[in-house]
């Protein structure tokens, strides 16, 4: 399946009070939840609400009553979310409170958290499920276009949700899901049991388990923290998402109330045969190089292939070939992604071949990197991964230079790189050994 590396609001449903304006002024603030509950770790809890008939210069205030030893940064993101950061807890239950204000109206919100390993109620928290309230939900429907047999949704359920040009908000918790189900051509998620899929053979009620993910935003794009699901089980019906997964195993509860309708990405409604297959991106210069790169990949690491089917409306076959840097199973150092379009229609990894690199789709053509519409990297980029893999040193957008794989015998298969990033450094890569399919 197409791994597209994430470089990263809700609209709440307006309240009316409807009164005589001589016996009741207009209330404007209301807010959702009013107590909040949480562990002894600790966690950036969202707080959500919405202002009805806004006063022009009048702005949200908070205020820490009580409790200030226990809480970390607020802020305010984006309209009608603040976020509160509760440090995590050693000692006794603890609570504290935070006034939310608007001209003269003021709500109070109690948190409560979970006494520590030091204190009454205590003990170890390991393996203790983490619950988790996602506000948005955010994605597309991509029909068969990734196979047939099967209809594909991938999408956010995010505390913050996607900005109006795609892109995650800062400090955000947003998990990617990557799911198939039975054929509908519909646009919104079907009802069913969905289940972990470790081998991706994009079924019917499977979660891919090579592009799902959890997205921790940061303050900027170093800052993100990515975490890949050990598994996962999501339960969809009427109106609302029940997902478990399994992170460096922990449990994460998801659960989200709300529409299931995602935006139509097939082909019959706009999402594919596009005279501009970038989505019209302005393709900004994405690179962190200040010099030079050779990227080598010794002991440890991983080569692999994924067949894309005609993903650029071309006519023929795209893969995406991943080439990692591996430690212990982690992910770090250099990562290269190639986006490439080959001279024929075969499925079985039939790629080699010389490529240039260049923004327009074609025939023994290297798809020079960008953005897409959720700040995600599509096409040939470089990341720099911190170890583990869940955050980046640094990173760079590919956009000229011809790469070649050949037939080095014995199974085996050289890849050589001569390209050069969007700032103009040189990136350079040789290398001999096994292109696994993936």
């Amino acid at each position: 399946m197409r791994r597209l590396f994430s470089i990263l609001a809700i609209s709440l449903v307006a309240l009316f009070v409807s009164c005589d304006k001589e016996q009741q002024a207009v209330q404007h603030l209301f807010v959702t939840d009013t107590v909040l509950e949480v562990d002894a770790k600790g966690e950036t809890v969202t707080v959500s609400y919405n202002l009805v008939s806004p006063v022009e210069g009048e702005i949200i205030k908070t205020n820490v009553v009580s409790g200030e030893d226990m809480l970390g940064n607020i802020t305010q993101p984006a309209t009608g979310i603040i976020r509160i950061e509760v440090k995590a807890n050693t000692g006794d239950k603890r609570e504290a409170i935070v006034e939310i204000s608007y001209i003269n109206e003021t709500t109070s919100i109690i948190i409560e958290q979970a006494a520590g390993n030091g204190g009454n109620g205590g003990g170890n928290n390991d393996g203790e499920e983490m619950t988790f309230k996602a506000l948005c939900l955010d994605g597309y429907y991509y029909g068969q276009k990734y196979g047939e047999g099967a209809d594909r949704y991938a999408f956010f359920l995010s505390d913050q949700g996607l900005n109006n040009a795609g892109q995650a908000y800062t400090n955000g918790t947003y998990y990617y899901i990557d799911a198939f189900a039975p054929v509908t051509g519909n646009a919104t998620l079907p009802n069913g049991i969905y289940h972990f899929d470790s081998k991706n053979t994009g079924a019917p009620n499977t979660i891919n388990s090579e592009n799902s993910q959890l997205i921790l935003t940061g303050e900027s794009v170093e800052d993100t923290q990515i975490k890949y699901l050990d598994n996962a089980t999501m339960m969809v019906s009427d109106n609302k998402i029940v997902l478990e997964v399994v992170i460096d195993g922990q449990t994460h509860k998801v659960t989200y109330t709300g529409g299931l309708e995602l935006e139509d990405a097939t082909e019959e409604n706009g999402g594919g045969g596009n005279d501009d297959p970038t989505g019209g991106q302005e393709k900004d210069a994405q690179s962190t190089l200040t010099g030079d790169r050779n990227v080598t990949f010794d002991g440890e690491h991983r080569v692999k292939w994924v067949y894309e089917g005609d993903y650029w409306q071309t006519g023929y076959s795209n893969y995406t070939i991943m080439m990692m840097n591996k430690a212990n199973g982690y992910v770090f150092g250099d990562t290269l992604q190639l986006d490439i379009i080959t001279d024929n229609t075969s499925k079985d990894g039939d790629f080699y071949g010389t490529y240039k690199c260049s923004y327009t789709p074609g025939k023994n053509v290297m798809m020079a990197g960008f953005t897409n519409d959720y700040a995600q990297a599509v096409g040939t980029w470089l990341f720099d991964y911190l170890n583990g893999g869940a955050s980046y040193n640094g990173y760079a957008m590919i956009i000229d230079g011809e790469l070649t794989i050949s037939d080095a015998g014995n199974g085996n298969s050289t890849i050589i790189l001569n390209a050069t990033d969007c700032l103009g450094n040189k990136i350079t890569c040789n290398w001999t050994g096994i292109i696994e399919e993936d």
